[in-house]
């Protein structure tokens, strides 16, 4: 078992003296395994159907495709309506080291771009789906950018979702602490991105 330390250090003034403390916190990863992620998709897939969302009326996009791809693909085919699979697409975010620049902007206005048959007219959902909202940032950016160029509804889904996330998902599978437990899957290999 790996186990993440995260050190900060905080400055602190007393009435003579000013003190650096060094607050060590220990995150312990937070193992999903392949049974924890089909489970909850299985929830989660429940709910959207008990809520009424299916291929007819519902548009997935898979947020963060080399992360949330399994949650994409799995949803389509849950959501199946009438024998037609759910319509959908991807769009790339940034990694925590990376920020929002021309390559992944031109990105996400291209996928609208070119996939606008599948909700343009047609009144359809926007499902954005995700499987670990961590800090937020990335589902806030784009779900700020497609209000500004889409009327469609736009609904969110995250397998996991830290608690302390500035962004708060319609679906959520569970939620976690991102600052006590370090979130992995079974299939994720070592990114150096998230160093």
């Amino acid at each position: 078992m790996i186990y993440i330390l995260v050190m900060s250090v905080v400055t602190t003034i007393l009435p003579t003296k000013t003190y650096k403390l060094i607050i060590v916190m220990i995150r312990k990863p937070k193992y999903i395994d392949f049974e924890n992620e089909l489970r909850l998709l299985n929830t989660l897939k429940y709910q959207l159907l008990t809520h009424g969302l299916h291929a007819g009326n519902t548009v997935i996009v898979t947020v963060s495709t080399d992360y949330s791809s399994v949650v994409g693909q799995y949803l389509r085919h849950a959501l199946t309506h009438e024998r037609e699979i759910c319509d959908g697409f991807g769009v790339d975010v940034p990694y925590p080291d990376e920020v929002w620049d021309a390559r992944y902007i031109g990105g996400l206005k291209k996928a609208l771009v070119s996939h606008r048959d599948l909700f343009h007219n047609n009144n359809k959902s926007l499902l954005l789906v995700e499987a670990g909202v961590i800090r937020g940032g990335n589902y806030q950016f784009v779900t700020n950018h497609l209000k500004e160029y889409i009327d469609n509804k736009v609904l969110t889904l995250a397998l996991y979702e830290n608690e302390n996330s500035v962004f708060k998902s319609d679906y959520v599978g569970e939620y976690y602490n991102n600052t006590t437990e370090d979130l992995t899957f079974w299939w994720e290999e070592d990114n150096k991105h998230w160093d």
